[in-house]
């Protein structure tokens, strides 16, 4: 009896063994087909990728989703660099950036951002873009540095009120993602996630899914898994490059540590109700929920130079499904800045007419 314990004791160490070394095998050479688009700037603890384009007029600085990378601002982050200097990142944990410190609430998000910001000499002021969980970073980020701000422009954000305090069932949702996101880090760090990713190209699609529901059990439909209507909404250069950081640890540990912290984080940014006295343009999504777009209407009309905007026949992805509107809105702003229009004196050395 000692002797097949130890037995499966040993084969199971193999097998672990084997896997992280078939994860680390993979990691690398990811790393080697799949660059960068931007540079990693050193802040001193970890690395965050920061991808700037255009190089000419405004800072237009842009903010993915709780999941998301710069891939997400693709197209926009393209069509802008026409008119602006255009800057997006991957936040900590996410993308091409490194594991950061935890927990991954939004005061340190905005911390690393600011510091970001600064170690690659990216010029001030910025008009600061945010979708969805940027609802709650790029409002704390103004509201922290207001002389950094020339505007911000939310796009169908997570409005604070949400999460603060959140609802039982929000909560518990939370807490089921966050337990999913812990299991997949261990799983992912033996390769199991990787594999499984890998069987999904394959003609054992059909058993990859079933170990996809195994490993996110308990998890609502709407999360974030590659069976979800929430994975097909995604953009294609996010679903294209999902089998790539998704079975990375430090995207599951991110994952989870935001989301426990959305609370906290809400709270944080519930402190400054007016969080900036430069134009806002705040959009909301035709399917986003009713309460969400109300308390959307309600933060525009709190703030001094805040305008909502409700985007017909589209989905959370307002970058995807209505860019020429959102380049505009983002151009309104730039226009209407009083930062911009002090910039634009001092460069001319008066007003003209």
């Amino acid at each position: 009896m000692i002797s097949v314990l130890a037995w499966l004791i040993g084969v199971l160490l193999v097998a672990v063994l084997f896997g992280a070394a078939y994860q680390a095998f993979g990691t690398h050479r990811d790393k080697q087909n799949y660059p960068p688009p931007g540079r990693l700037v050193d802040l001193g603890t970890h690395r965050l990728h920061l991808h700037e384009t255009g190089g000419k007029g405004p800072t237009i600085l842009l903010e993915a989703g709780l999941m998301s990378t710069v891939l997400s601002w693709s197209g926009l982050q393209k069509e802008l660099g026409q008119e602006f200097r255009v800057v997006s990142y991957d936040r900590a944990g996410l993308g091409w950036s490194d594991l950061g410190p935890m927990p991954r609430t939004a005061e340190r998000i905005v911390d690393e951002l600011n510091a970001l910001l600064e170690r690659a000499a990216i010029p001030e002021p910025y008009v600061l873009v945010g979708h969805s969980f940027g609802g709650l970073t790029m409002p704390l980020f103004a509201a922290r540095f207001p002389k950094k701000i020339a505007g911000v422009v939310l796009v169908d954000p997570v409005a604070a009120a949400e999460w603060n305090p959140p609802s039982a069932h929000d909560l518990k949702l939370t807490r089921i993602g966050a337990a999913v996101c812990r299991r997949a880090a261990v799983l992912a760090r033996m390769g199991l996630i990787r594999f499984v990713a890998a069987l999904l190209t394959t003609r054992a699609r059909k058993g990859a899914a079933f170990l996809v529901r195994l490993i996110s059990r308990g998890a609502p439909d709407e999360s974030g898994t590659v069976s979800s209507p929430w994975f097909a909404a995604l953009p294609p250069e996010e679903q294209a490059m999902a089998a790539i950081f998704w079975i990375q640890p430090k995207f599951a540990l991110t994952i989870a540590s935001q989301l426990e912290n959305l609370p906290a984080s809400a709270a944080r940014v519930a402190e400054f109700p007016v969080f900036s006295e430069m134009p806002v343009a705040i959009l909301s999504a035709r399917t986003a929920p009713e309460h969400r777009r109300k308390e959307h209407a309600e933060l525009a009309a709190r703030l001094p130079l805040g305008r909502h905007i409700l985007v017909e026949n589209s989905n959370h992805w307002i970058m995807q499904a209505a860019p020429e509107l959102l380049v505009q809105e983002i151009r309104n702003v730039v226009e209407t800045s009083p930062a911009f229009r002090k910039v634009a004196i001092a460069v001319t050395g008066g007003e003209k007419g």
